[in-house]
């Protein structure tokens, strides 16, 4: 059975091209291109093993679509180091003095070797006692939006989807970020506060890997086309309940599970992995 694949390159680097070229040794035929030396469509036959196999030694993002290409109805995207290059735990960590212990549960939860809402409820223990002043400072100094995360979701809103942040990380940021970069909507887990003190805890429920997944279905009812976009192991059932599942310079265990795969150009290959050129993307929010 035939399918279509969505491949893009970066433009400073003639691995796209080489890239036509392997696929279509391989039996591939372009359909359309969206870019000049930049991306796009084919049709052929091949699983993803295949065609990450054909691509390795290339510096082009793929993506094998499951159904026809249409442009998403609802896009969901995980925050930390997804929309933002940080992991604003692991920023807070190292700014009160306990980074290294964070980041470790961090790197072993996002790999798919803890349970999430167990894990961040251990970090987030790490942290009383700080002054809430400290997130203000980690978002001033630390906390900066990924290329394209703009250009990604002001495209996305102008063509009428429903863009929504869900983050397995705070409220506090994820306000902020969805702000910055302009989603319709955003969700995370609320830090408990008092006198104006973080106290170790986060509210319950905990917005975990099935949350993200609800809001997915959630927002599409069941029927319109989805998009979601993560890194890290508590993304895995969002990216798999997707009509487009991509992984964004993320964790094996997600890259497996994807249907689309960045990591080696930024966030508006979102827009080229839906069929969506760049003359029809919008330059800001």
């Amino acid at each position: 059975m035939e399918h279509t694949l969505s491949i893009a390159g970066n433009q400073k680097t003639a691995d796209f091209e080489q890239a036509v070229q392997v696929l279509q040794a391989n039996g591939f035929t372009v359909l359309r291109q969206l870019a000049a030396n930049r991306a796009a469509e084919m049709s052929g036959n091949g699983s993803a093993v295949e065609i990450e196999q054909y691509l390795a030694d290339l510096q082009v993002d793929w993506c094998l679509h499951k159904t026809p290409v249409q442009i998403a109805e609802v896009l969901v995207c995980d925050m930390d180091s997804t929309i933002i290059g940080q992991e604003c735990i692991d920023e807070l960590a190292e700014m009160a003095g306990v980074g290294a212990q964070v980041k470790a549960i961090t790197e072993t939860a996002m790999q798919g070797g803890l349970e999430f809402s167990s894990s961040l409820t251990e970090r987030v223990a790490q942290l009383a006692g700080l002054h809430e002043d400290i997130l203000r400072q980690c978002w001033n100094d630390r906390i900066r939006i990924n290329p394209g995360a703009r250009q990604l979701i002001a495209t996305m809103n102008r063509l009428g989807a429903k863009t929504a942040l869900v983050s397995g990380g705070f409220t506090w940021f994820a306000d902020m970020v969805a702000k910055a970069v302009g989603f319709n909507e955003a969700y995370a887990n609320q830090l408990v506060i008092k006198n104006h003190k973080l106290t170790g805890e986060v509210l319950e429920p905990i917005l975990d890997g099935a949350a993200k997944r609800a809001h997915l279905l959630r927002l599409s009812k069941g029927r319109l086309r989805t998009c979601a976009i993560g890194d890290g192991a508590n993304d895995l059932a969002m990216i798999k309940a997707a009509d487009i599942g991509i992984s964004y310079r993320a964790k094996p265990i997600v890259e497996r599970s994807a249907n689309g795969r960045i990591r080696h150009t930024d966030l508006t290959t979102a827009l080229l992995f839906q069929g969506i050129s760049p003359d029809q993307w919008q330059n800001d929010h």
